[in-house]
């Protein structure tokens, strides 16, 4: 057990992502970014903190990446199950630290812990498919929702969910649904260690 805790990394990459989550969004609680809208009419502001609520998704891919098949397959007990128990419950983890410190700015900090399940789940969602390359997508979902633009002033597209503001229901539904899809997908299309 203690072997399997190392190799993943949940004894020293995943605390420090998780520290490195809460610091950077509770230093950078009044920093606005505005972008260029290259295909929308209005630009959407966007907190700094947005963009580094990438940290845990990241964290979570670089975890299981951190798979040693060779050895994994001589295991007596199979490891799958704890692998998606332990990336799940470190996103949800990290969304609870970010609610948490909503005495700081509930605003920002309840907008950080949604989007965290949404990148989580988006991260998750495509580690089967894209491996080490399952960073992107949340990256990628970030960047288009900052340079696509809104409907109007502080108006954004309902399915973008970043730059939603965070009393925004669907918003959470909708970061919800994605982070279940995506412990879903790894439940079903993870790679199994064959024996």
């Amino acid at each position: 057990m203690i072997w399997w805790l190392r190799q993943r990394g949940a004894l020293d990459l995943l605390p420090g992502a998780l520290v490195a989550f809460a610091l950077s969004i509770g230093l950078t609680l009044d920093v606005v970014l505005v972008f260029p809208a290259l295909l929308g009419y209005y630009a959407v502001p966007t907190e700094l903190g947005n963009f580094l609520c990438l940290i845990p998704s990241v964290a979570l891919v670089v975890c299981l990446e951190r798979r040693l098949p060779s050895m994994e397959r001589s295991a007596v007990r199979r490891l799958d199950a704890r692998d998606i128990t332990l990336v799940s419950g470190f996103a949800v983890l990290a969304t609870v630290v970010a609610m948490a410190m909503s005495p700081l700015d509930p605003e920002a900090m309840w907008t950080a812990a949604r989007n965290n399940l949404l990148f989580c789940g988006l991260a998750l969602g495509a580690w089967p498919l894209l491996g080490h390359r399952a960073t992107l997508l949340p990256a990628f979902w970030m960047i288009h929702s900052m340079f696509l633009g809104g409907r109007s002033r502080n108006d954004p597209y309902p399915w973008v969910i970043v730059t939603e503001q965070a009393h925004v229901a669907h918003a959470a539904a909708g970061a919800g649904a994605v982070f279940l899809a995506g412990v879903l997908s790894l439940v079903c299309f993870a790679p199994r260690t064959a024996r």
